[in-house]
């Protein structure tokens, strides 16, 4: 399924609120939540040993994925374009691969010019 299909589709089900902060708060609280229910998955190996179960782990991942995908609907943030300028910035400031230098000495002008693109 492309992306906007799937915005399209979870829109579908996705409460309408009082108003667009209300929406908002429900999405980003969502988007807590599912991360948390993530993590309660990873705490509970490391803690007390118990298998990851990695089919609730890809449930919670698609539940998360539902509320990023609603919260760029009611925005009209367009999710592809916010995802390949993710690229692009992540290019620039590591133009081969991940080093620790690269992340401790950012050209953050340069990468501020390219998020800047998001809106355009």
């Amino acid at each position: 399924m492309q992306i906007k299909e799937y915005i399209e589709q979870s829109g579908r089900t996705c409460a309408k609120l009082n108003n667009l902060q209300e929406d908002n708060f429900h999405m980003i609280l969502g988007m807590l939540t599912e991360v948390g229910e993530m993590a309660d998955v990873f705490k509970k190996n490391l803690a007390y040993n118990k298998d990851i179960d990695w089919i609730n782990v890809e449930e919670e991942l698609g539940d998360l994925m539902w509320y990023v995908a609603n919260f760029c609907r009611i925005n009209n943030f367009n999710l592809n374009k916010i995802l390949d300028i993710n690229i692009e910035k992540l290019k620039l400031r590591y133009p081969n691969n991940f080093t620790e230098e690269n992340a401790l000495n950012r050209n953050l002008d340069a990468e501020r010019n390219i998020l800047n693109k998001i809106n355009c």
